[in-house]
């Protein structure tokens, strides 16, 4: 189960987002992606209650400063290495 964390501190690494969510179970992605303006990331677990778990646990927490948001991802999980854009699905960042 894939989840989206929004309102990411733009120093956050993927190894820190690791952190936060791994004690909810075992993490199959962990990804934190830069924009221009934001920070946001991707999590993914094998069982969909610690996805539930997660974001009980931690949507609306504050991290360095910001309060992130921890929802289900909208759309199907992209691979790890996918150049593609999130948005319009062409190649490029």
């Amino acid at each position: 189960s894939q989840l989206f964390i929004g309102r990411l501190p733009r120093d956050m690494r993927s190894s820190d987002l690791e952190r936060i969510f791994e004690k909810f179970g075992k993490l199959t992605r962990c990804d934190v992606k830069r924009g221009v303006n934001l920070c946001y990331g991707f999590i993914e677990y094998g069982d969909v209650n610690d996805a539930e778990d997660a974001i009980k646990g931690c949507n609306g927490m504050s991290v360095h400063g910001e309060r992130i948001v921890v929802e289900f991802a909208k759309g199907a999980a992209r691979k790890r290495d996918d150049n593609t854009c999130f948005r319009c699905g062409l190649e490029g960042m």
